[in-house]
């Protein structure tokens, strides 16, 4: 960044940014449906929403918009968009919906193996790095956002058979078989399903204890159901705040059933907004300590 630039984006107004990952089985968006409830998220929490369109399928599998999702938080993280914006982001939190939520988690992950290379987050009985390329990893490693939220998260692409994947074969959004044809079609035929960037369920421990605050939502009857419980108890166990909110008779990615006129996703939204005001509250809060 030039030194006007730094010195115009130093005189900008702060905001505090939700940057949200719509679902659509990676190949289509649910912008029109999901608007609605992030100008109530933006209205409570006095952010800004940014919901980037990210390549689809055929055309572009994993990883293409994984790195552009990267690209666009690690731009917002650093603070280079701010001319381009007319402000300066602050505090981020990331959520996403189905495979929004994939990607969302994804990111976290991804973000979370490069600070481990880049240092910042090395064990006591590691050796310090010794080569230039480190020093210079640890200067640009982005931080993970400020918190997390998913719904419905498509955390395991690798199809393996779980009681709710059972019980729910016959979800009106996501029945297995289009679950097996996304996952065949976002993933090479050379990459493993368990990859922790294709499926954020396989991450490893030392990445999870640097995920940030996390909130998951789930519903009774969605297929994907018990990826979200035993990954929000996986990161209980690394040390991290997260909580689960299962909602009942609801089908998969029901966030925008809120202003369809579902109370328990009208519900999952008041949720949704309490939530994030605190994440942002404490945020705030630290930043002055």
């Amino acid at each position: 960044m030039g030194r006007l630039n730094q010195f115009r984006c130093e005189h900008l107004p702060k905001y505090d940014i939700i940057l949200h990952v719509t679902g659509g089985g990676f190949f289509a968006h649910t912008i029109a449906s999901d608007l609605p409830f992030l100008t109530d998220w933006s209205r409570a929490t006095k952010s800004i929403i940014i919901c980037p369109e990210y390549d689809l399928l055929p055309e572009h599998r994993f990883p293409d918009a994984l790195n552009q999702i990267h690209q666009i938080y690690s731009s917002l993280e650093s603070g280079e968009c701010g001319a381009l914006l007319g402000f300066q982001p602050q505090r981020i939190v990331v959520t996403g919906e189905s495979a929004g939520g994939n990607l969302a988690a994804a990111l976290c992950i991804k973000l979370g193996v490069a600070q481990r290379k880049a240092g910042h987050h090395r064990n006591e009985e590691e050796p310090p790095a010794a080569s230039s390329d480190d020093a210079n990893a640890d200067d640009i490693a982005p931080r993970l956002p400020d918190a997390l939220m998913l719904c419905c998260p498509a955390l395991n692409l690798s199809l393996e058979l779980s009681p709710s994947r059972v019980v729910g074969t016959s979800d009106p959004v996501l029945p297995r078989g289009l679950l097996s044809a996304i996952s065949d079609a976002y993933i090479l035929p050379d990459i493993s399903k368990k990859h922790p960037l294709v499926s954020p369920y396989f991450a490893p421990d030392e990445v999870l204890r640097l995920f940030p605050p996390t909130l998951l939502f789930a519903g009774s009857n969605d297929p994907l159901l018990d990826d979200s419980v035993d990954f929000n108890i996986r990161l209980q166990r690394n040390g991290i705040q997260s909580e689960l909110r299962v909602s009942h008779n609801l089908p998969h990615a029901y966030w925008g059933l809120g202003t369809a006129g579902f109370p328990e996703a009208r519900h999952a939204q008041e949720e949704c907004q309490q939530w994030l005001k605190r994440q942002l509250v404490t945020c705030e809060e630290d930043e002055r300590i």
